[in-house]
Order: structure tokens, then sequence, then C-alpha cells
């Protein structure tokens, strides 16, 4: 069976579209700030992705074809990995055009939008043009809004290791009208946080550009982002960072399933256990640092710190970097282990940790009582041999790739200590973004410009690699998948 080249062809043109009209939605921005360099150079690239999208729909063109069938696991591998491609590299035409960086920052910073890790190498984003500060949170929205509809609806791709064992649900016959209703939902959670964030007095252009980092679980918040926001806004953005970590299948089994059978979900529970025990470890560390009257200002921070670190969000404030170890290693701990499946979060997910940890037990049961048949479960279901072989396997090559790319990183030898290559490789794998930042302070802001262009090449493939879930990506590099069989 040859590989359907027609559906790799739909697929740049879909994601050059989709780009083109956010180039094209951002402009007026430009011009509303008297940018006028840079919204012609936003227009500029508006029509080349527009017009590498109308290319590549005229080769996609069959005159009298019969309707697309379903993609196979094969094409959609390919085809999910060549949005991003395009994504990426049409979006980081801005950059260059206008004249901030250079053509491997601007790979750099547009892989890191659209795979909402939230990295960047620019520098004084204080004083970049505020357009170019809109397309960078732009890029991340648009990311969390590719991961959750148009790869898991509009085309048909839902990688098998982001599909929770026994909990896979098929996607509606109208998969396109699905996907809109998401997008309209989308929009109206991000727009729901930008006027809340303005009732909580943060300015309303950082409002919207922390709003926009926020719902993707991107972590961008712009030049003045998180400086001077209030109690109030920390404690809205903690809620809707909790939110963006839950997974997508479940607000629909929310509004279908009766309400006592609302709370079998046992992923969610994981998940909020976890986050509720960290919360209240890191809690009381910091008190024991600190006196008995500043508990709430302590568990505050906590809250906060502890969502952002395990929706992967990256958010954290300046008085993070003083906190004793044990806090670090445990927002460390969070970033690694991320939010639900089928969610816009990075790391290994909940459910994952959850079999992984069962497979461990169920080995150890099995020394003990070797005859015994005891089957894993997940969530009241048992988990499919082939699920949990590779879930395991999963966890094996996280772990293999980690160690591999932080020798190849460290090679460099630009990014100073070997433990910014290791928190680095993390970043990108984990999709933390500034996050890691809490444990290294050299990997905040536009530390990562110290990299030569290559191992920044390579940064951008850890972040699209660990986005796509590792297999679907590596997979392109086997001989046997590009042979006719």
């Amino acid at each position: 069976m040859s590989i359907n080249y027609l559906a790799v062809a739909r697929t740049i043109s879909a994601s050059g579209a989709l780009t083109g009209v956010a180039m094209i939605l951002v402009t007026p921005v430009s011009l509303c700030f008297r940018e006028y360099s840079e919204a012609g150079g936003l227009a500029l690239c508006a029509a080349a992705s527009l017009l590498v999208a109308g290319a590549f729909a005229l080769f996609a063109r069959v005159p009298n074809a019969a309707p697309a069938p379903e993609l196979k696991p094969r094409d959609a591998m390919l085809t999910v990995c060549v949005w991003w491609l395009t994504s990426s590299v049409l979006g980081g035409l801005p950059y260059i055009i206008c004249g901030v960086a250079g053509a491997a920052d601007a790979v750099f910073e547009s892989v890191s939008g659209f795979t909402t890790t939230g990295l960047t190498v620019l520098d004084r984003l204080s004083d970049l043009p505020q357009s170019i500060v809109l397309w960078r949170a732009a890029t991340g929205w648009m990311g969390g809004l590719e991961i959750s509809a148009f790869l898991t609806a509009a085309l048909g791709a839902t990688m098998r290791a982001e599909t929770l064992p026994g909990r896979a649900e098929r996607t509606p016959a109208r998969k396109r009208a699905a996907a809109a209703r998401f997008c309209a939902a989308y929009a109206g959670v991000t727009l729901l946080l930008v006027l809340l964030l303005a009732a909580a007095r943060t300015k309303p252009f950082d409002a919207l550009i922390v709003a926009l980092g926020t719902v993707s679980t991107c972590g961008f918040s712009g030049a003045g982002g998180l400086e001077e926001i209030t109690s109030a806004a920390k404690g809205i953005l903690s809620a809707f960072m909790l939110l963006a970590a839950v997974n997508f299948m479940f607000f629909r089994r929310f509004q279908t399933r009766r309400a006592d059978t609302r709370a079998q979900d046992e992923e969610l529970r994981r998940f909020l256990f976890i986050f509720c025990a960290a919360t209240v470890l890191i809690g009381l560390d910091l008190l024991s640092t600190s006196s008995v009257a500043r508990a709430p200002q302590n568990f505050g921070n906590a809250f906060f710190e502890t969502a952002s670190a395990i929706s992967t969000t990256g958010f954290h404030g300046a008085g993070v970097y003083s906190w004793p170890s044990f806090c670090k290693i445990s927002l460390l701990c969070l970033m690694i282990t991320g939010g639900c499946a089928v969610s816009a979060t990075g790391g290994l997910k909940v459910s994952r940790i959850v079999i992984l940890l069962r497979l461990l037990q169920r080995n150890i049961s099995v020394r003990l009582h070797p005859n015994a048949v005891l089957p894993v479960k997940f969530d009241g279901r048992a988990v499919p041999a082939d699920t949990a072989s590779a879930i395991a396997a999963h966890g094996m090559l996280y772990i293999a790739v980690f160690a591999a790319a932080t020798l190849i990183v460290s090679a460099d030898g630009a990014g100073g200590e070997s433990a910014a290559s290791v928190f680095g490789v993390l970043a990108c794998m984990s999709n933390a973004g500034p996050g890691m930042a809490v444990l290294h302070p050299e990997l905040a802001s536009a530390a990562w410009a110290v990299y030569g262009a290559p191992v920044k090449l390579f940064f951008g493939f850890l972040m699209i690699l660990g986005r796509l879930e590792f297999t679907s990506m590596l997979v392109l590099f086997t001989p046997r998948y590009w042979k006719n069989d």
C-alpha cells in the first residue's frame, strides 16, 4: 500500500491556509499600534502562506474524484508530522521578514509556539513590536487548538498513544462540525479568561497575551505578563490552567452521562489527587521556612505553581527561584508527569504513569504468585495487552530519547553547565517550556540564544517529538515505513 500523498498535500494546504488567515487577523493590531512596517511584513507572510496553501490545494485536486477515504494510521502519522512542520516553517516567516530573528531562531520560536512549549529566544520582549508579541502568543493558542480540534476531529488522526485504554471514543461522523463546535468553545473560554483578568486589574493587552498562553498551556506571557499580576488574577489563572489540563473527552462525557457516573473517570481523580497532594506538601515545606502568618500566601503560591507545573504551562513568580530544593524537585516531577491524556498539556500524562505503576506492581506480584492471572485495570476495565505494551514502550522510549538528546546537546558546549542541557532537553520533550527555569534560571527568557543554530533546530525537533508522542514521528525514520508493502 503506497503512501497517500494527496492527503499530505491537503494537509499542507489546510495548515498554510489557517496560518495565513491567522496572520491576516493579527495585521490590524499592527495598524492600531502604528507599526506599519510590521503590518506590511505580516501581510506579505500571509500572502506567502496562502500562496502555498493554494498551490498544494491545486496539486491535491483530482477531477471527478470519490470522497476522501478515512486516513489509515500510516497516513495519519505522516500528515500530523507534516502539519506541524508546515505550521512551524510558515509561522516563523514574520520573525524573519520583520527583522526580529534569523532563520534558526525564527523556526525555534515558531515551533515553540505551535507545540505549546513556550520557550523563547527573543531578547528584550518589552522592546519588540506589539504585533510580533501577539503573533508569538497566537501561535501558542493555535497550537492548542490544533491539538484538540483539527488533528483529532477534522483530520481524524488521533494518535493511539494519546487515547486512554478502554476509554477510546469514536470521533462523531460529522467531524468537521464537531471541530467547529470545539473551536467555538475554545475561543469562548479564552474570551472569558481575558474578561476575568481585565476585571482583576490586568492591563487589557497583557490580559490577552496571558489568556492565549494559559488556555493553550503554552506559558508565553509577553514582556509584562505576570510581573504586576494580582492575587485574584493568579487564582483565576490557576483554575484555567487546571481546566486546560483535563481530558477533552471528559467534558463531552460530562454533558451526556448521568450525574452519578461522572465521578468514575479514574484519570481525572488521580490527576486531582496528585495536584492536591503536591500543593499541600509544597505549602507545608514553604511554611517550615517562614512564619505561620505567611501560611495563606505560601499555600496560595503553592497552588499557583503546582497548577502551572502539572499543566506544563510554565508560569511562575519571581520568588520561586529561592524556594527549597524539595519544592523545586516536586515541580519538576509534576512537569514530567503532565496533565490528562487528550489535552494540550505535555509530559508523560497521568494515565500512563498510573498504568506503568500498576504494571510494576503486577510484575512484583507475579514473582510471589507465578500462576496468578493478574490483569492490569484502569478505570474499572482491563487494559489490553497491546495497549499496556505500547505504554511501557513509550516510557522506555522517553528515557532513551532523553539520554541520547542530553548527550547531543551537551556536546555543543555553548549551553554552559551540564544542568542546562539536562533541563533544556526535559523542557522540550515535556513541552513544559519556561517552567524549567524554576530549577535552572539560565533557561529563563532568551538564555536559549546562546546555543548554535544546529542545537536550536534540534531543540525544535525535540519539541515536535514530545508533542507527537515520540512514536508517531520516529516511525518516519524507519526504512520500512517508506516501503510500499
